[in-house]
Order: C-alpha cells, then sequence, then structure tokens
C-alpha cells in the first residue's frame, strides 16, 4: 500500500563478543499487503521461544520469523511487534486472536468496533488499546491513512460459559 506516511526504520541492537554494545542492522521496513484490502503491515520482531526470550543471544532477525498459528498474527509463545496501516475508507474484518494486543496509535484516525457496536476512535498519536481476545474491527472513515503499532502476546483463549473462544475472522 502506498501512503503518505514517512518510511519506517528499524534499528536492531546486537553485543560483539567483548560484550561491547553495538548497532547490529539498520533498515528500511517496507509494509506488506494482507489478504485484506486497505490493511498492510510491517513486521518488527516476533518471538517464537516463550518468555524470557533467548533473542539476545540469537542471529536470527525476528522481523523474517513466519508465524503460523493464531491467524498468522500471533506465535503460539511468543511476541508479535509489528506497525499496521488502514487504507482511507478500508475496514478489517471482523477479527479474534488468542492474544493480548497492545495498540498505540502513531498516526492518522482509526476507529475500534466491538461486537456489541460500542466503538471508539484514536485520533491522537499515543492513544491506545488493550485488546483482550475479543471480536472487533477497526476502520478509517478519513481520507488519510492511518498507522498503528501493535505488540501480540500469545495469551489463552478467552473462556465463556467453560467454552474457549478460538481465533477466528467472520
Amino acid at each position: 500500500m502506498s501512503s503518505d506516511f514517512p518510511a519506517l526504520k528499524r534499528i536492531v541492537t546486537s553485543h560483539d563478543e567483548q560484550g561491547q554494545s553495538n548497532i547490529l542492522s539498520q533498515s528500511v521496513v517496507v509494509t506488506q499487503p494482507t489478504a485484506f484490502a486497505g490493511v498492510s503491515v510491517a513486521p518488527i520482531w516476533t518471538i517464537v521461544d516463550g518468555l524470557p526470550t533467548k533473542d539476545n543471544n540469537d542471529v536470527v532477525d525476528g522481523a523474517e520469523r513466519k508465524i503460523q498459528d493464531n491467524l498468522g498474527l500471533v506465535p503460539a509463545n511468543g511476541v508479535n511487534v509489528q506497525i499496521t496501516e488502514l487504507a482511507p475508507g478500508s475496514i478489517t474484518p471482523n477479527h479474534r486472536t488468542s492474544s493480548l494486543d497492545c495498540n498505540f496509535l502513531l498516526a492518522g484516525e482509526v476507529t475500534l468496533v466491538m461486537t456489541d457496536g460500542s466503538e471508539v476512535t484514536l485520533r491522537e498519536a499515543g492513544d491506545s488499546v488493550v485488546m483482550r481476545g475479543g471480536i472487533h474491527l477497526w476502520k478509517n472513515l478519513t481520507t488519510k491513512p492511518c498507522r498503528w503499532a501493535t505488540v501480540l502476546i500469545s495469551a489463552d483463549p478467552v473462556i465463556v460459559g467453560g467454552k474457549a473462544l478460538e481465533p477466528e475472522v467472520r
């Protein structure tokens, strides 16, 4: 998706064999389209080995890890950090993941809609939503793209009436 946003810069730090901290890499992160029209994401880092992670001693770039579980958004035992962009006039499908998601608006305006019909619009950079396994959608009803950062942390599914509410797209 082409947007008016500046390119995303991603810096990854590491350390040398003497224990001195260093900059391992600097790159421009390009958002990639998803299966949903008007929605693109940029991988920042994914942890797949549980917590505490062993990534501080691993040479694998976390942004290159592929997620197979939880709608391709949340690793089974880890964390996914990504940037999402939503084109003007776009709406995501209703969806749920088994995760605890911390969302932070970076630019633009986006509206969160829950299945009970309640909704809230994020307008200021830094506005945040903590999503706890609920089915929801995002919509951008403006004429400008919006961008937010999300930290998706694997979690047990929500249990309602003794039944696990599994990941789904409606």
